[in-house]
């Protein structure tokens, strides 16, 4: 049995094009794959960047109220450096 030329090279045509086919399909979802994660990681680092700022900002609320003067303080605080022992002293 005789295959034409003409067959064969339809034939090879054909498998070509599957393959190429298969191959920009297989080539479009690992684009699609990689894009997917690169917004997800995006996103959870955004996340995390605002998660962490709140929890900050609750951080310095709460040393902000528990620093806050209350009835009875008679301590002065006088901002300068000290170079040797702090000593407490009554007025």
């Amino acid at each position: 049995m005789k295959t034409p030329f003409k067959t064969l090279f339809v034939a090879a045509a054909f498998a070509m094009f599957a393959v190429s086919s298969c191959s920009e399909k297989t080539q479009e979802n690992a684009e699609a794959t990689a894009e997917s994660a690169a917004t997800d990681a995006a996103n959870n680092t955004e996340n995390a960047v605002d998660n962490a700022a709140a929890a900050t900002s609750e951080a310095a609320a709460d040393v902000k109220a528990d620093m806050a003067p209350e009835k009875g303080d008679t301590a002065v605080v006088v901002n300068k450096e000290a170079d040797k022992l702090v000593e407490e002293t009554n007025k």
